[in-house]
């Protein structure tokens, strides 16, 4: 009966396969705790609207405001998530759910907005750097896809720039390189950076090194080679996952010259943290820092890994209790 009484808002990070949900206790703590973790199936389940009832159903609780984080664009009214099928709205939601305030954001914003809450073991230090705090951060996370957000710190007030730079071109640095541009342009009308640093990247650079030497490829996932670099039984699987992260390491270097991210550089996604044990750092980090004259500069940049498991919801918890603080104090100049 006392949770009745306080501000209760509810947080979930939507993915294609999973969802995972939370709740969140007064939007004014300067502590954003999530509490009530819990995933779902997303297979297992109609419709958004279904699972976050179901959530909610044993805990009769009144939900003031919700942010949902989900894998996919947030443009327009209507939102469909492409390897899912769920079609839904911010005002059929609210009706649905008998929520008044509802947001939703992109998984990456939420994961960008989480940043500045990690610490300890919710990261890994690769590279220590000059640490600036009033700096933009960036996050980049190779997974299915490659996702990029940058974090900007206004007077205080965190706000996430995002985009598709996934999709930029991939740029070679070195010859071997060069081969497998060649080599990925024959199949591929346009060679993004992702078309390398993703699950399936890494396969196309296993299948595209194997072409190129006159090699048989076996019909190996992005598991399989990952499990071949690190148990160090196959040359060409240890020679993909060595280029992948390099080419990971170069990429974020040239994030660093874009954004100035003196603030940190994060990775994230599901594929580096299964390897940093068995990287060679050294490698990693001249890699990142191959940009001549301005190699000291991206040195200045702190490099994290995300070993935070809920990073997406912890950022959706932090996105909502800023807007609706910001929302409190308008109401409050307003009166």
């Amino acid at each position: 009966m006392a949770e009745s009484l306080q501000n209760i808002n509810l947080v979930a990070d939507v993915g294609g396969t999973n969802i995972r949900l939370a709740l969140i206790y007064d939007h004014k703590a300067s502590h954003k705790k999530t509490e009530h973790v819990e995933c779902f199936k997303c297979a297992d389940f109609t419709s958004l609207q279904s699972v976050v009832k179901h959530y909610l159903s044993d805990k009769k609780l009144t939900i003031n405001a919700a942010c949902f984080a989900i894998a996919g664009p947030v443009v327009g009214e209507t939102l469909t998530m492409t390897n899912l099928g769920w079609s839904f709205s911010v005002a059929s939601l609210k009706q649905a759910l008998d929520i008044d305030t509802v947001h939703f954001i992109n998984d990456y914003t939420a994961i960008a907005m989480s940043l500045p809450q990690l610490s300890g073991a919710q990261l890994i230090e690769i590279h220590a750097g000059e640490v600036d705090e009033k700096a933009p951060r960036i996050i980049c996370g190779p997974g299915t896809g490659l996702g990029l957000a940058q974090l900007i710190n206004v007077n205080g007030r965190f706000e996430c720039i995002s985009g598709e730079g996934g999709h930029v071109e991939f740029s070679p640095v070195n010859a071997r390189q060069c081969q497998l541009l060649e080599n990925l342009m024959a199949k591929f009308e346009h060679v993004s950076v992702e078309r390398l640093l993703s699950g399936q990247g890494i396969v196309n650079i296993y299948q595209s090194l194997a072409f190129i030497d006159g090699l048989d490829a076996q019909s190996y996932d992005a598991s399989q080679i990952s499990q071949g670099f690190i148990n160090r039984s196959d040359p060409l699987c240890i020679e993909t996952i060595e280029l992948f992260y390099q080419i990971l390491a170069n990429f974020l270097g040239n994030m660093v010259l874009f954004s100035g991210a003196f603030g940190g550089v994060y990775i994230g996604g599901g594929i580096m943290p299964r390897l940093i044990e068995y990287i060679d750092k050294e490698l990693f980090i001249k890699a990142y820092s191959h940009k001549g004259r301005f190699s000291d500069y991206v040195l200045k940049a702190p490099i994290y890994l995300i070993t935070e498991s809920q990073p997406g919801l912890i950022g959706a918890a932090v996105y909502l209790q800023q807007i609706l603080v910001q929302s409190s104090e308008k109401e409050t100049i307003d009166e």
